[in-house]
């Protein structure tokens, strides 16, 4: 007989063996359940993914067909457009009306000449020798816009056959007009008529139509910004005529032989060989050998303004430059606009054409001693240029420049009114500041 007892040791060792099968069985459970939930995330994500490409897929059809659809609206438009261009719905309805007309105008006419009869027989029955005439005189009119389309192709003239249609459309409906209103009334004899006369009209305003479709084929956005520009142009060339005009009456108010020099060369070359400049240009050189605007005249006065403004330099040391930058710094820096300011004041410029700085007074008077040299920036030696020499100050006064500043002060209605920006500017007294004021202190003291 086996024993079934078992050690301690055994049996720990068996359960050992037994949880470590039990855990490798759960460890295999949780990889199982991990396959099957990756296997199922991946299946999603498939199904994601092909819904996505789906959806991509729908999309691009969709802006196929958007496409197609707006492709076939422009197609449709232009068309239409074409159509309109190409007059096909007024032809068409034309086309109609004729047809239409032909019906309602033959019958008519038929009704009419086959009820004639010879005068006196009152049951003549139904004259079929007239049968013919509505259709001779329909037809006679067609044969008129028929030679209208043929003499617009061979560029013959149109207006006979114009007579031609109008005169046979008017008798077939006048013949309408009698016999509908003798046998309708007055409405449906006005209506005969129209159905006689109205498409032999039409048909001739198409073929007008057409010809000048054919000569000028433009689109309606051409021909309205070719006719706003036309407009355009036309404008613009009246405001140059008007320009024109009154150049050339203040030229012949001002310069009476040039500008008859002028139009001499002008009428002398063909039209447009010469522009107007060139012909006022050559005319100026022909009569006072100097460009446009200088006459021997105003030659002289910058003359006598240069020989002038060289004797004023040379007179108080001074140079062109030196008074070319007191000028400007006077102009840009004027701490004084009224009593007592520099000299970048208001400056006479003296009559046209003549020298400039005498304001209309009393004449400077300049020494006839030339220049000793001066510094091109200023006086003599290395000082700066400027008013500030004490050399200036210590000048003594000019007979003559009191006489002007005199005579200033009578103008304005006395001395107490003096400036000496009025001084230099309008008695004509040039200077330093320091010596005009000297100048007005003494007429001021001379009125009191």
């Amino acid at each position: 007989m086996t024993s079934g007892y078992r050690s301690w040791e055994e049996r720990e060792a068996e359960a050992a063996k037994t949880r470590a099968e039990a855990a490798r069985i759960e460890a295999d459970t949780k990889a199982a359940e991990q396959a099957v939930a990756a296997g199922a995330a991946k299946t999603e994500t498939s199904k994601l993914a092909e819904q996505v490409e789906q959806a991509k897929l729908n999309r691009r059809l969709a802006g196929i067909q958007r496409d197609a659809k707006n492709d076939m609206e422009q197609d449709k438009a232009k068309q239409r457009e074409a159509a309109a261009d190409n007059g096909t719905h007024f032809k068409l309805v034309t086309n109609v009306v004729l047809t239409l007309g032909l019906l309602a105008a033959l019958p008519a006419q038929l009704s009419y000449f086959l009820k004639l009869h010879r005068k006196g027989d009152a049951d003549g029955g139904t004259a079929w020798l007239m049968a013919p005439v509505p259709f001779f005189l329909e037809l006679l009119a067609w044969v008129g816009v028929l030679g209208t389309q043929w003499a617009h192709r061979k560029g013959l003239p149109r207006w006979p056959f114009w007579i031609l249609t109008a005169s046979l459309a008017s008798i077939a409906g006048y013949i309408n007009l009698d016999h509908g209103t003798t046998e309708y009334g007055t409405v449906a004899g006005v209506a005969l008529a129209a159905t006689s006369m109205i498409g032999p009209v039409l048909a001739e305003v198409r073929q007008v139509l057409e010809s000048k479709a054919a000569v000028d084929n433009r689109s309606r956005e051409q021909r309205a910004k070719e006719k706003a520009a036309a407009k355009k142009a036309a404008a613009e060339a009246r405001e140059e005529a008007k320009r024109h005009a009154l150049e050339d009456e203040r030229r012949k108010a001002k310069w009476g032989n040039v500008f008859e020099e002028y139009e001499r060369i002008v009428a002398a070359h063909p039209i447009g060989a010469i522009t107007r400049n060139e012909a006022w240009k050559a005319a100026w050189d022909n009569l006072h050998m100097l460009p446009v605007g200088v006459t021997v005249g105003t030659l002289a006065a910058r003359e006598v303004a240069r020989e002038a403004i060289d004797r004023l330099m040379a007179d108080f040391d001074r140079s062109r430059e030196s008074v070319a930058v007191d000028l400007f710094l006077a102009d840009a820096f004027d701490p004084f606009p009224g009593d007592g300011g520099t000299a970048g004041g208001t400056r006479d410029k003296g009559p046209q054409g003549g020298p400039r700085g005498t304001g209309g007074g009393s004449a400077l008077k300049l020494s006839d001693r030339p220049s000793e040299g001066g510094n091109p920036l200023g006086r003599k030696g290395n000082r700066a240029p400027g008013r500030t020499s004490a050399k200036v100050p210590d000048k003594p006064l000019a007979e003559a420049d009191l006489t002007a500043v005199r005579t200033l002060a009578q103008t304005l209605g006395g001395a107490d009114k003096l400036s000496v920006k009025k001084i230099r500017t309008e008695a004509g007294v040039g200077g330093a500041d320091a010596y005009l004021m000297r100048l007005r202190d003494v007429v001021q003291a001379e009125a009191k």
